[in-house]
């Protein structure tokens, strides 16, 4: 396989080899592509998850809040639940 990089790109990954964070450009390259590929998953479960907070409000799935104040409460229940839980599983 052959890639041909711009000049800007082969400069990076030589300052990465250089710098000793990678023994060789192939772990760059390697390590790159791994990156890609959680990003591109990483949106794929974005996508997923808007999709599905569009159905739960198309479906009627929501709740409205009419004040900051009780939106600041719905947060701090929210918080107070995840500490409980993480406290629960033995989290710190």
């Amino acid at each position: 396989m052959t890639i041909t990089l711009t000049d800007e790109l082969e400069e990076l990954l030589n300052e990465k080899v250089k710098s000793g964070a990678y023994k060789s450009a192939d772990e760059v390259i390697m390590a790159s592509l791994r990156l890609l590929k959680a990003q591109e998953d990483g949106m794929e479960a974005l996508r997923r998850e808007i999709l599905s907070g569009v159905e739960d409000i198309q479906q009627g799935r929501f709740t409205s809040y009419s004040s900051d104040s009780e939106l600041e409460a719905f947060s701090d229940e929210i918080i107070k639940q995840a500490q409980e839980r993480r406290d629960s599983q033995g989290e710190k």
